[in-house]
């Protein structure tokens, strides 16, 4: 299951992250991430440091998001992938695991070397998944295998 949920992450593009605010609202968001790829249950993001997911995150760090794609037709519903899972979010503060973070997050998408500004206005952050719910269509409609972590 670990290699299905990694080719997922892999091969999709965007990460919706789900906060909550100060109220206990939820906020979702499409972030840019990147797997690690030797521990499927740490994802990477960055972002800038004055955000509303920023201060969210340092008030309450449990996360959920959702990693999809879209379908043109029933034929490609019929084949989607897709997670689901929560988790808590941490701030990358080590040195080496940052240098790690922004060399998986630069392969994936290299054009966020032209970020505008000083890169110290940026922040890494790693999602530490708890649960994941792996839904999979080519297997029947609404499939799902959960796995913990």
């Amino acid at each position: 299951m670990n290699e299905k949920i990694k080719g997922i992450l892999e091969s999709h593009g965007l990460l919706r992250l789900g906060t909550l605010d100060s109220t206990g609202f939820p906020n979702v968001r499409s972030v840019d991430f990147a797997n690690d790829p030797e521990d499927v249950s740490n994802i990477y993001f960055t972002t800038f440091k004055e955000t509303n997911k920023v201060k969210e995150i340092a008030n309450d760090n449990r996360v959920y998001i959702v990693v999809d794609e879209s379908a043109e037709s029933i034929e490609e519903l019929a084949q989607i992938k897709y997670i689901r899972g929560k988790g808590e979010a941490f701030q990358v503060v080590t040195e080496d695991e940052a240098k790690r973070a922004m060399g998986l997050l630069l392969t994936k998408y290299p054009f966020l070397k032209d970020l505008p500004g000083d890169p110290s206005i940026m922040s890494i952050y790693k999602i530490k998944l708890s649960e994941v719910a792996v839904t999979d269509n080519s297997l029947g409609f609404g499939h799902v295998d959960k796995v913990t972590f």
